[in-house]
């Protein structure tokens, strides 16, 4: 349901010796030591997640105010170094040199045979041990297949290789042996909203809920899931439903294209890692809807987090005492939180165009630069989610050997120390990508040399906000989801 322990016990080990610099050695060289240290402390900012461990916070020295300035502070360092860079054919030829993969369409056709036969496979094996399987998450397939597998396993290869998700895609394929009908015509207006509002409730669920751990709860949602796309696909259009309706497909998506493999009609090419965030689709949908699915990848692994804190415990106590349902006050946290992250973007993209200044209007702006949010989330993913990965991956193989009677205590993998310094590298890879994302897209909407470097000041002010609440968020005590 959380970050893991190891993340939170690096956090603190930084954190304890950035105070020991600056009290030490004096406030000059503790600066520089914080910066130094800046680039790993802000890549804490929480991504709680789904299905994970706990994590605890610990009491340092260093002074809240300080460590979330400093973070912040590294968001704007980055900004101004890559305002160096203003060769439009450099930043060009970033985002445009494609090559093709050997043999591409020969591994697509028979990726998409192999990877399709396996997805039916796996979500077969999810509805049959969930509900036949031993009810301890620990030793279910279903659970460590869902959590440990795909979405921490396989959600990370999405990034870091290529979206293999419309090969793999069970649910799809279902929906595809129906006659594509389409006798529901969608209004224009509709967008990607229904997405949003899929993905907002699927977490929702995860919180309120024993999804994580419950295997017959978690095979109750995947096969309402799955009856959802196939009566949804026969009457909206399979692609339709893809597009504007299912959230797991535009997850996989906007992931998929910070990845270095992309594909094409004619099979597969290899570009620089996180290009493809930089090519805006427009006309598909609403671009209000296209920046909305992107705030709500970003707001849902801050959300995760929030609610575990004694700050949301303080909040939502008095709202539960009036005689609110503990569900109903976190379903409009969800809501007011992601109002709240999308008006600040949205707020952002307006002041683009007096700070740049641009004739463009701010629904255009604002889906232009909003794909660059995306390596930032996709850092927290993977930065999280690898120790999870590793140390449940050997019970996932034993459970796998034997679903429906598997040992009592299936093996976890102990992890070396340094493990725990993979996070804010990862997480660090992910803020820097997203800053040289956001300045590739700049120069690529407006001319000049000032001009795309002045179109970045509200969105610089925005992602070093995000960054403060992320940071904030972990200097937190971490509790139990409190009042359900």
């Amino acid at each position: 349901m959380s970050v893991h322990r190891q993340g939170a016990t690096a956090v603190a080990r930084l954190r304890e010796y950035a105070g020991r610099l600056a009290g030490r050695y004096g406030p000059s060289t503790g600066r520089r030591g914080l910066l130094t240290l800046a680039a790993l402390v802000v890549l804490t900012a929480p991504a709680r997640a789904h299905g994970g461990p706990g994590i605890s916070s610990g009491n340092v020295d260093t002074p809240t105010w300080l460590f979330l300035m400093t973070g912040g502070g590294v968001i704007a360092v980055s900004f101004l170094l890559t305002s160096f860079v203003t060769d439009r054919e450099l930043i060009s030829d970033y985002h445009e040199r494609r090559v093709p993969v050997p043999n591409g369409e020969a591994v697509r056709r028979w990726g998409g045979r192999i990877g399709g036969a396996l997805g039916l496979l796996g979500l077969v094996a999810v509805l049959v041990v969930g509900v036949a399987g031993p009810p301890q998450a620990g030793r279910n397939f279903a659970v460590l297949f869902v959590w440990v597998v795909w979405w921490a396993g396989f959600t990370a290869s999405t990034y870091l290789v290529g979206n293999g998700w419309p090969a793999l895609d069970p649910f799809g394929r279902l929906a595809a042996l129906l006659p594509d009908r389409s006798g529901v015509d969608v209004p224009d207006w509709v967008g990607r909203w229904p997405a949003v509002a899929g993905l907002l409730l699927l977490v929702w669920l995860e919180v309120v809920t024993e999804v994580a751990s419950d295997p017959r709860q978690l095979t109750a949602v995947v096969a309402v899931y799955a009856v959802a796309t196939v009566a949804g696909g026969a009457l909206l259009g399979h692609e339709t439903w893809r597009r504007q309706f299912d959230p797991v497909a535009g997850v996989f998506d906007l992931y998929g294209r910070v990845a270095p493999i992309q594909r094409t009609d004619d099979g597969l090419e290899l570009v620089i890692p996180g290009a493809a965030l930089t090519e805006v689709e427009a006309g598909r949908t609403t671009r209000e809807s296209e920046v909305g699915f992107v705030i709500a990848l970003l707001w849902v692994t801050t959300f995760d987090g929030f609610v575990a804190t004694p700050t949301w415990q303080a909040i939502a106590a008095p709202i539960v005492r009036l005689g609110l349902p503990g569900e109903l006050a976190y379903f409009a946290a969800m809501l007011v939180g992601y109002a709240l992250f999308f008006g600040v973007f949205w707020g952002a993209s307006k002041r683009v165009r007096t700070s740049g200044p641009t004739y463009r209007a701010a629904p255009h702006v604002a889906a232009a630069f909003a794909p660059a949010l995306v390596p930032i989330a996709a850092g927290y993913h993977f930065g999280h989610y690898l120790p999870y990965l590793l140390q449940q991956l050997p019970a996932a193989a034993v459970t796998a050997a034997a679903p429906l009677s598997p040992p009592i205590t299936p093996p976890v993998l102990g992890l070396p120390g340094w493990i725990t310094w993979v996070g804010p590298i990862s997480v660090l890879a992910g803020h820097l990508l997203a800053v040289w994302v956001s300045h590739s897209r700049a120069f690529d909407l407006f001319t000049g040399k000032l001009q795309p470097i002045r179109s970045q000041y509200p969105y610089v002010f925005v992602m070093v906000l995000y960054t403060i609440t992320g940071l904030w968020l972990l200097a937190q005590p971490t509790i139990d989801a409190p009042f359900i």
